[in-house]
């Protein structure tokens, strides 16, 4: 099985769409409907005479090999000392380069925008890795944690982190005067406590300093009744808590329980095509036994679950259409668009997988693809020159007929 709808985009707890119901039994219809077996149309050209155009069996060039080196792509420093080329320079020598191949016309101001923001592609991976970085820490923050902010400039400049200490309360009163007021109260109250605290320890000689904790808080909070510190954020009782999480895992189950069945589906319909369409070009002339074929349909297979794994851009593109999948609750538009991105770029790599594994396949019966397919003739004539052995004709020679005077050998022999 090809791992490829396997761990592409796996959802955050709570993403996604919470409808339920009718969209969820549909998306499921969709997917578990019967269809009659789909292969992928990757028949070659064909001459004008009806035969298939050879040509391309007949070259040297490894195309899996061409593909794999794609995929490698150059090096860094190769493409960073690379200069530019103008669009009217490369339409002068390819005029219809642009028309041929849209793609590349794309690629090709697509580039120009990525390198004015990032020049090279090192500063474009420090960028991503301080933007994941960026991501976790606000999430915290928004949770109302900032210790990984703090540690994290306590170990990079100790004297950052001081700064942030000093500058801490008075930062927080420029921003909201109620938070501030509210902090140095629960520090006040913490105060009060453990004069209390230490003053009940000392017993009788432990009186005065219980009257000065009861006078600090008068004259702070203007009351000689004391109330414990508070929380500026809303509290949710605890057994609300358990409640709301109770709900979220239950929406988490069902969700997760949703998009496997999806994932499964079309993985499983993707293999089936990909298998049919390997299995019905594997051996177009029958030269391979059952037990020949089936081995080196499942080598095909390998080969192109190694390719599509190892395209990163590929993988990119199916992250993306993932999450949109996700966002429109698993809908059919959202999952047709995965399984024919997927199958898509599996038909530009089946014909060179299947005949590298044909030829393999093949080897293994004694010639190519080319060879086997063609009847051997069967061998046919004399078997050697000279006299034979056996009469001339199908009737045995009576002695009657041996003349006088000669042996048997001898008239066995004459011509």
């Amino acid at each position: 099985m090809l791992p490829l709808f396997n761990k592409f985009y796996y959802p955050e707890e709570g993403s996604g769409s919470s409808d339920s119901g009718s969209e969820e039994t549909e998306t499921f219809e969709l997917l578990n409907a019967d269809e009659p077996e789909e292969t992928l149309d990757i028949t070659k050209a064909k001459t004008e005479d009806g035969e298939e155009d050879e040509e391309k069996d007949e070259e040297e060039v490894d195309e899996l090999k061409e593909i794999e080196e794609e995929l490698e792509g150059p090096k860094e420093e190769d493409l960073e000392m690379m200069t530019p080329v103008r669009r009217r320079e490369i339409l002068g020598k390819y005029p219809k380069l642009f028309k041929d191949f849209p793609y590349l016309e794309k690629a090709y101001y697509r580039e120009q925008q990525f390198t004015e923001v990032f020049p090279t592609i090192s500063d474009a991976k420090v960028a991503v890795e301080k933007a994941q970085i960026l991501d976790s820490v606000e999430g915290e923050v928004m949770n109302g944690d900032i210790r990984t902010v703090l540690r994290a400039a306590r170990s990079e400049s100790p004297e950052a982190f001081n700064r942030i200490a000093d500058n801490y309360l008075p930062a927080l009163r420029a921003v909201d005067q109620q938070a501030y007021y509210h902090v140095l109260g629960n520090v006040i109250k913490d105060t009060i406590i453990t004069m209390v605290k230490e003053g009940r320890s000392l017993g009788e000689n432990g009186a005065p300093l219980t009257a000065a904790a009861n006078i600090l808080n008068q004259f702070v909070f203007g009351s000689q009744n004391f109330t414990p510190p508070t929380t500026l954020s809303r509290q949710t009782p605890p057994e609300e808590q358990n409640r709301q999480y109770q709900i979220q895992q239950q929406e988490h189950e069902r969700f997760m329980g949703t998009f496997t069945s999806v994932k499964d589906d079309l993985q499983m319909k993707a293999d089936n095509v990909l298998k049919a369409t390997i299995d019905g070009n594997i051996d177009p002339r029958g030269s391979m036994t059952d037990y020949v074929k089936k081995n080196a349909v499942k080598d095909a297979h390998e080969t192109l679950e190694n390719l599509m794994t190892r395209d990163a851009r590929f993988r990119g593109l199916l992250d993306r259409l993932w999450e949109k999948a996700f966002q429109n609750g698993f809908d059919q538009e959202s999952t047709n668009r995965i399984k024919s991105a997927y199958l898509s770029k599996a038909k530009t790599l089946l014909p060179s997988v299947i005949k590298k594994a044909r030829n393999e396949a093949l080897k293994g019966l004694g010639g190519s693809s080319s060879t086997l397919d063609e009847e051997k003739p069967t061998r046919k004539g004399p078997i050697t020159t000279g006299r034979s052995t056996a009469p001339s004709s199908g009737k045995v020679k009576s002695g009657k007929d041996i003349p006088r005077n000669m042996s048997s050998l001898d008239f066995l022999m004459k011509d």
